[in-house]
């Protein structure tokens, strides 16, 4: 509106200054400003409704230390998601906004949506999750868009249909990850050895390490190395699960079966109660890396099985996701790329003391 109203001011005086400043016939003139005016002001309105549009697009700020925040993580009894709590926390307290909300859906779309949507009813201004059911929790998201509660997700996104629906995401490159493990298991496994995947199939970030570590297994045999790859199983993230699929897996393939990737530690501890209870030969790859699976790597017993972990950065996440949601708050708007992919790293005997705590 202030930008309507100084543009009929600049108007008002352009025919001051031609009727002020004009040669010859003062009524011509003065018909020749009024064109003007009307002109200008048509010509101004374009551009005017594309400001005000493009300052729609932006966010409204907010001064961080008023900003009321929900995060909601996979689960807590998990302490991949424990340490992403500790980096939101810490990450809160350093710059200066409230105490947030922590959540548990407990992988549980049905649960994440509740939570939503109490707290868009309880006048949050943002809402951060771990996406772990997109398809689930995509109406509560949608609705907190149209009430105007900013969404933001962490370590699972939403598919790339609803890019829409969410600010801003960071995570792991979870399909580099998956890369990483094909890669170590494509170097070490035996040649005319069977290698294999206990999966996660309704997260996003675990399909990706998935496909990530079919792939590049599937482009080693491509290239020449003498591997099979048996179909992936899907644990739903329970470790009773993926213990019975490892025992089956053993009793199929023996000790053919050199390597077995994991898509998380939770799926990592079943299957390695399953070989060492049937005193099987077959070696771990997983992929968090928490201390418990990193106690392993480093025991000189245990490590003989859990060979190697894909590390990722839970509080660097955590911390991550704060920083993304205060700049929105600063400036309006989150600049650089939607989705913010941190890097995964490779652990093994070699280095796992440097992701252990100190003595």
């Amino acid at each position: 509106m202030k930008k309507k109203i100084l543009a009929a001011l600049l108007a008002a005086a352009m025919v001051v200054s031609l009727t002020a400043c004009g040669g010859g016939n003062d009524a011509e003139t003065a018909d020749t400003a009024a064109e003007t005016t009307e002109e200008t002001t048509e010509d101004a309105a374009p551009a005017e409704d594309a400001a005000e549009e493009t300052a729609d697009a932006a966010g409204e700020t907010k001064a961080l230390s008023e900003l009321k925040l929900a995060f909601i993580v996979g689960t807590e009894n998990d302490a991949f998601y424990q340490s992403v709590e500790e980096g939101i926390v810490a990450q809160c307290e350093a710059l200066g906004i409230p105490e947030p909300t922590l959540a548990d859906q407990q992988l549980d779309g049905n649960i994440c949506s509740d939570l939503i949507n109490n707290y868009v009813a309880a006048g949050y201004d943002a809402i951060a999750l771990s996406a772990n059911d997109p398809a689930g929790t995509m109406p509560a998201i949608q609705a907190a868009n149209e009430q105007g509660v900013k969404i933001f997700t962490f370590d699972c996104t939403l598919d790339d249909e609803y890019l829409d629906q969410y600010v801003a995401f960071v995570g792991s490159n979870n399909y580099a990850g998956g890369v990483t493990a094909g890669e170590y298991i494509a170097e070490h496994a035996p040649e005319g050895s069977t290698v294999g995947c206990i999966t996660y199939a309704s997260a996003q970030s675990t399909r990706d390490r998935q496909a990530g570590f079919e792939e590049t297994i599937q482009a080693a045999i491509e290239g020449g190395k003498d591997l099979t790859l048996i179909e992936s199983q899907d644990a739903d993230n329970d470790q009773s699960k993926a213990s019975d699929i490892m025992q089956n897996l053993i009793t199929q393939y023996g000790e053919d079966l050199s390597y077995i990737f994991v898509v998380g530690d939770p799926t990592g501890y079943g299957a390695l109660a399953s070989i060492q209870s049937a005193g099987a030969t077959t070696k771990i790859v997983g992929f968090d890396a928490g201390q418990t699976a990193c106690e392993y790597i480093a025991d000189p017993e245990v490590g003989q099985i859990w060979e190697a972990e894909v590390a990722q950065n839970p509080v660097g996440i955590g911390s991550g996701i704060v920083d993304k949601i205060a700049e929105y708050f600063e400036t309006g708007a989150v600049a650089g790329e939607q989705k913010d992919l941190i890097e995964c790293e490779l652990v093994t005997a070699e280095n796992v003391a440097d992701y252990l705590p100190a003595e």
